[in-house]
């Protein structure tokens, strides 16, 4: 597992910022926050740190900002068990038709790497054929 709070990089308009995730679990919720100077402090909570990484990327993404964790990666995305057994801060690399190695949510890539949630829903519900999003509070 990665350090908690990680630094990464987020990006808005092809400009590149330092910022921070830190994730907890807190009366069985999972609470992700994201603080930059440039963006702020925002935070979100759901039944898995993965949700509530999408949650908080719905946050930014009308503005433009991007974060570049490998949980943005528009071929990232948990199994049910990697959610229920592992609060969602692992997921799968989807390779093809199988899922491939498994990756750290929130471990820093390149933020030009990532995509929006919607889109990395869509491509999640390409490869397994139906509906994936965890609506679960």
């Amino acid at each position: 597992m990665i350090e908690n709070p990680q630094r990464f990089r987020v990006s808005r308009d092809g400009v590149v910022h330092e910022a921070t995730v830190s994730w907890r679990l807190e009366d069985r919720v999972w609470i992700v926050t994201v603080d930059s100077p440039e963006l702020g402090s925002v935070e979100a909570g759901a039944d898995d740190a993965f949700e509530a990484l999408c949650r908080v990327r719905e946050q930014l993404e009308p503005d433009g900002w991007r974060l570049g964790v490998a949980g943005a990666q528009v071929d990232v995305w948990p199994s049910g068990m990697a959610r229920d057994q592992g609060g969602g801060l692992r997921a799968y690399r989807l390779v093809g038709t199988m899922a491939g190695p498994i990756v750290d949510t929130f471990e820093p890539v390149d933020p030009a790497t990532v995509t929006t949630v919607v889109d990395q829903e869509a491509a999640a519900e390409r490869f397994h054929g139906t509906s994936v999003r965890f609506k679960g509070d």
